[in-house]
Order: C-alpha cells, then structure tokens, then sequence
C-alpha cells in the first residue's frame, strides 16, 4: 500500500468539513484543483472511493466517514503540537497572525495597523474578512474579533468595546434635500441598504423599519459598499461611526441608533497566551480599541 501523506489527509477533512470544494479553497487559500487532486491521491493509496463530488457539495462515502475519524484525530494531535511549539519556541515576535473578522472591523484594523509594523517587523498580519467566523481551535484563524462572545471551549476572550453605528448622509445630499429630511418625508428620500442575501442584518432590519414603505433603491451585499454609496451622495444609509469620524462631509442624520450597539469581543485559543506573536498583536488591538473609547 502506497504510503499516505498527511496533507492529502488534510484535505479530505477540510473539503468534508466545508461541504464543497469552493468553500474549502476560500477558507484555506488552496485552489480546488489543488485540494481535489489531493482527495484522489487518499482515494488511490486506499483503493476506496472516500468523498462524493458532486454539483451540490462532497458528501463522505462509509469509507471516507472512517478515514474522516481517523484524520480529525490526527488533526487534532497536529495543532496540540502546533500549540505546543507555540509555548516553547516564541522568545521572539516573529511569524504570521491570522486574524479573523467581520467588514467593519476590518477596515477599523487596516486603516490602524501601520504603526504596529513599525514596532513588529518581524511579525506579519493576515486580515481574513468573512460573515464566517473562522474556528479558532483548529486554528483557521489565531485571533477573531467578533461582535458576540464565544461559547467554545479552550477559548481566551477578552472584551474590547462597543461598536456603535449612525444614519448618515454626505453634506451636498443633505443639502439639496435638508427639508425632507427635516420632516422626515422618507418616501422623498434615497437610502442605500444591504441586498436580499444580508436583509436579515440588524441594521438592514432597523433601517426597513425606521423608513417604513420606502425601501433602499441601492442594495449591496458588504458593508463598506454602504459606505462607498452615502459618501459619494446616493442616499442615506447606517454606517458604523468610527468609520465617519475622519469623513468631514458625512453628517449624521441619527447620530447614535442605541439598538444597534454591539460587544465587539477579542478571542484566542488558550494554547497561544504565550505565542509572542500572537500577544503582540492581541495587545495592540486592545490598544487601538482603548485609544477609540471617548476621553
């Protein structure tokens, strides 16, 4: 029997655990040829047909069930020593910290990550963006910033703020429609909202709700593509402020919608609390959270 390499292990346990190919490849950053190609090598070592590929996602096979369990396994004794390497070997800030999170705070780390590459030159940031969260123990990801706290166990998470959220429009549309928007004739007005796939969204819910019979005639399906529309004057839509603190043409038409207000929460596995690399980051997060908290 053909020796069995554990990546191709690997990757029929990450197609098997996203449900398609496509999916496996974003979370990972793998090509699906790659991870295919690498399902038919464990399918050729074993002589057993492991993961139906079909058009609407890979289901196990009775075979590919037993060789899951035996890969998840294995999986799991390779982050342990993973984590373990962690705890012995990190003297130094050096490495990679992949970090996942949602739009908006994404674009809140990337707008304020610069100067931590000027004291961490050896460390490098990957800011990974999905609705998604990423699994922290099985180490997608090593940090997740996320607007709930999560219920996994073996997890650190630390409380980092609220992030708070505004209607808001550019100042020229205010302008042209200021007595409209003075009495509230929302059918006279244009908005710019999430599309049908994200209209479950609180905000997108909240600002249905708010403007009643008018609906948004601009709908997006990510949330700085909100922001792009309100800044460039195709209506008014709900931004997180943060993001319109530095925008001197953006005004608020409600400054502070209080039922929006999320917990943003900061979370490792326990088995990176000493990763230099990952605590140089995690506390400079924390930082650039405590530098935003009103003075």
């Amino acid at each position: 029997m053909k020796r069995i390499n554990w990546d191709d292990l690997w990757a029929l346990a990450v197609v098997a655990r996203a449900g398609t190919l496509r999916r496996a490849s974003v979370q990972t950053g793998v090509s699906a040829p790659t991870l295919s190609r690498k399902i038919d090598e464990v399918e050729h070592s074993l002589g057993e047909k492991l993961l139906e590929r079909t058009q609407v996602g890979c289901f196990p096979t009775p075979a590919g069930l037993r060789v899951l369990a035996w890969a998840n396994q294995m999986e799991e004794a390779s982050l342990e020593i993973e984590r373990t390497r962690e705890h012995l070997g990190a003297k130094f800030a050096e490495g990679i910290v992949r970090i996942n999170t949602d739009e908006w705070m994404s674009y809140f780390l990337t707008t304020r990550f610069a100067d931590f590459h000027n004291s961490y030159p050896n460390v490098e940031v990957e800011i990974i963006t999905s609705h998604r969260p990423y699994s922290l123990v099985r180490r997608e990801a090593d940090l997740s910033i996320r607007p709930f706290r999560p219920e996994q166990a073996g997890l650190i998470t630390r409380k980092m703020g609220k992030l708070t959220f505004g209607l808001y429009c550019n100042s020229a549309y205010r302008e042209k429609n200021i007595t409209d928007i003075a009495h509230q004739n929302w059918s006279n007005l244009s908005f710019v909202g999430f599309d049908e796939q994200r209209s479950e969204f609180e905000a997108d819910r909240w600002l249905r709700k708010f403007i009643g019979s008018a609906t948004p005639w601009m709908r997006c399906s990510y949330a700085l593509g909100i922001y792009d529309g309100v800044t460039t004057g195709a209506g008014l839509g709900v931004l997180a402020n943060f993001i319109t603190r530095n925008v001197p043409t953006l005004e608020a038409i409600v400054d502070h919608i209080v039922d929006l207000d999320q917990d943003i929460w900061l979370s490792m596995h326990a088995g990176l609390r000493n990763s230099a690399r990952v605590r140089a980051v995690a506390d400079y997060i924390a930082q650039l959270f405590s530098d935003e908290e009103p003075k």
